[in-house]
């Protein structure tokens, strides 16, 4: 990153929420492509969630708390400098208290004298203060970032419930995500190198973890998509390790990817262009360039993993929020419950055997949904639905998941006795 005189980030050392591990790393290291001495931020325990208890009141939602509660760990380690600290907090309009995360923050900064400290937020007025030069590079090896740490995502929850070497499926994804993050984090090599560079990774991580001796063949459990609020079905300390119990419990999870949100977000800033009468403006054809750009970046990362996501297939946000539409049409239900309800039959057309949704205790997105899914159950041959809340208080989780899981394993004993009286009529 060139010198720049005021750069908001000169100097500084950004901290990124540890929404998902993985995608948090590798949004690091696109910051670091940069200069930017970016790193994630502390684990989330306890201590976070104490720490975020004694300055909130209780009408936050959990991944807020959990968010402040791990700066604040930051602001109290010895070494803490304002002057020399950043926090990465996007954020967003709309009735979500995610649109108070970084207002908050500021609020918790400035009561306390600490308006040093810069809070980066991607969405605010500032539109990325003095790095707009940089701003390309950013949100293109981002974007990188967030498709490379989905497929390794999804690939580790493809092969771990049925390893036969405990273990062995974590320890190829994070070697794999380390690689990664050393391309990513790589600015002297041009973005068409990068992409090429990412992709031999991917080919070398793929083949490491389909050659993982296994102890059962793969598909023999219950297929469980997942869903939910964003940060927390990412988040295991906040949903309680809710995947690991899915495996522990027999399941195997196919959780909605992070990029999904991109691509929600893309098609909302395409479809307000053509509501204001700019179908043709300059601004549309922005947005176009970007998404084809994205797109075929997304397709490249994709191909090496055509045959192995042969039954994984991400379904298109067009076709989502489709599928949403007789529930909660996507003109006027906005965010994460459209998305949420048009996954879940997504999900079932594409073969899983139940759906799992994980949000926040008194989330708006959650609560609507809940009322939605008997109705998608219904229409979808009882389909299992399943709505799981969190609020930072262990709760008896595994009774809740056994009684999932039994409506799960009955879901998908039908669905056997159909398919062969199909075979057999035929």
């Amino acid at each position: 990153m060139k010198k720049q005189n005021n750069h908001p980030l000169e100097g500084r050392k950004l901290y990124i929420p540890r929404m998902s591990t993985g995608a948090a790393r590798a949004m690091a290291a696109a910051f670091q492509a940069l200069g930017v001495d970016a790193q994630v931020s502390p684990e989330s325990d306890a201590e976070t969630l104490a720490l975020a208890a004694g300055v909130t009141t209780g009408e936050e939602c959990l991944p807020q708390r959990v968010v402040l509660g791990n700066f604040m760990k930051v602001m109290q380690a010895p070494d803490f400098d304002p002057s020399k600290t950043a926090f990465f907090l996007p954020t967003s309009a709309g009735p979500c208290r995610f649109g108070q995360y970084a207002p908050f923050l500021r609020k918790y900064l400035r009561d306390r004298g600490l308006e040093e400290v810069v809070v980066f937020s991607p969405t605010s007025s500032d539109q990325y203060g003095g790095m707009a030069e940089h701003v390309g590079r950013l949100m293109r090896t981002g974007f990188r970032a967030i498709v490379a740490s989905d497929i390794l995502r999804k690939c580790l929850y493809m092969f771990r419930p049925y390893e036969k070497i405990p273990g062995s499926a974590d320890r190829i994804h994070d070697e794999g995500l380390d690689r990664i993050c050393g391309i990513l984090s790589d600015g002297s090599q041009p973005l068409k190198e990068q992409l090429i560079g990412l992709v031999q990774e991917l080919v070398m991580f793929r083949d490491r973890i389909a050659d993982l001796p296994l102890r059962e063949p793969r598909g023999s459990r219950p297929l469980i998509g997942v869903v939910g609020e964003i940060f927390l079905r990412f988040n295991s300390y906040s949903n309680q390790q809710i995947v690991r119990r899915i495996e522990n419990a027999g399941g195997e999870v196919w959780i909605a990817d992070f990029a999904e949100w991109v691509w929600y977000t893309r098609h909302e800033v395409e479809r307000k262009l053509r509501e204001s009468g700019k179908r043709f403006s300059p601004g549309m054809a922005a947005a176009k360039y970007r998404r084809r750009v994205q797109h075929a970046d997304e397709k490249t990362l994709l191909a090496p993993f055509r045959d192995l996501f042969r039954d994984r297939q991400e379904c298109p946000v067009d076709r989502v929020l489709k599928y949403s539409e007789p529930y909660l049409p996507a003109q006027k239900a906005l965010g994460e419950m459209t998305l949420n309800a048009g996954k879940t039959v997504a999900y079932y057309h594409a073969g899983c055997d139940g759906v799992a949704d994980i949000s926040p205790f008194t989330c708006m997105n959650g609560i609507v949904t809940e009322a939605i899914y008997p109705v998608i159950s219904r229409d979808h041959d009882d389909f299992p639905a399943r709505i799981f809340y969190f609020d930072g208080v262990p709760a008896d989780l595994d009774t809740d998941l056994e009684i999932f899981m039994e409506l799960v394993r009955g879901y998908r004993q039908k669905c056997k006795i159909k398919e062969q009286r199909i075979k057999n009529e035929e």
